[in-house]
């Protein structure tokens, strides 16, 4: 999996993520955070740590439970996102709330893709001579309060470290050749995006026509192709 992303800023402030990309393109992590910036970092190191030991290791050990109506790879990026959730918590929240993290993590073995997400990004697939279509949408919450024409902050819906439990979203694809997969933190989905076909799936265009088309709402958009595995 290869990963192009851009982030565009306005007036109006939207945390631009941390991205950690594995070498070998199977492990992406993109964590926001909203508070101290330390700590999405943190939460990525958690989950890297996790899926790395899983993968490499079948009888690792786990704080949760694997749950058996999903796969390997499902429950190995589900179990590394509630373990971050579980030291944020403990380590920095408990007594008081400094910070909390947006979290989306994909892992690819094969021609599968799996992912857990925890607020943005929403992650959509665009499959050769398909339309885009919505897999796990990560909600902001400014979205539901505004007006007509009112432009609000971002208001994350969900974010890890803030309670002892957490909810993650979770599944898995399978992919070919040629497909895409787009991240978007923003507060709407611009329709720019459902136009495009995969073969014009380029981000400096997508880019333009999004701020072309709201000018005054801040996002941050990746695209990541999905090459031969």
């Amino acid at each position: 999996m290869r990963l192009q992303e851009r982030s565009y800023s306005t007036k109006i402030l939207r945390p631009k993520p941390s991205i950690y990309r594995e070498e070998d393109g199977s492990l992406i992590v993109v964590a926001t955070s909203w508070g101290q910036p330390e700590h999405a970092q943190r939460a990525m190191d958690e989950v890297i740590k996790y899926v790395s030991s899983a993968k490499s290791d079948v009888e690792v050990t786990s704080p949760f439970e694997f749950l058996s109506c999903l796969s390997d790879e499902v429950n190995y990026v589900r179990t590394g996102t509630l373990i971050a959730n579980d030291i944020l918590y403990r380590g920095e929240n408990k007594m008081e709330y400094f910070s909390g993290v947006e979290l989306l993590a994909l892992f690819r073995r094969g021609p599968q893709v799996a992912w857990a997400q925890v607020g943005c990004p929403s992650l959509f697939i665009q499959r050769k001579n398909q339309s885009l279509q919505p897999l796990s949408i990560g909600l902001d919450l400014s979205s539901e309060l505004r007006g007509a024409g009112e432009i609000l902050p971002p208001l994350p819906a969900q974010l890890l470290g803030l309670d002892p439990t957490c909810y993650v979203q979770c599944g898995h694809t399978y992919v070919n050749e040629g497909d895409h997969l787009v991240l978007l933190a923003s507060t709407s989905v611009a329709t720019s995006l459902w136009s495009k076909d995969s073969e014009a799936l380029e981000l400096g265009s997508i880019t333009t026509r999004m701020i072309q088309e709201d000018p005054e709402s801040p996002f941050w958009l990746g695209i990541v192709d999905l090459e031969a595995d």
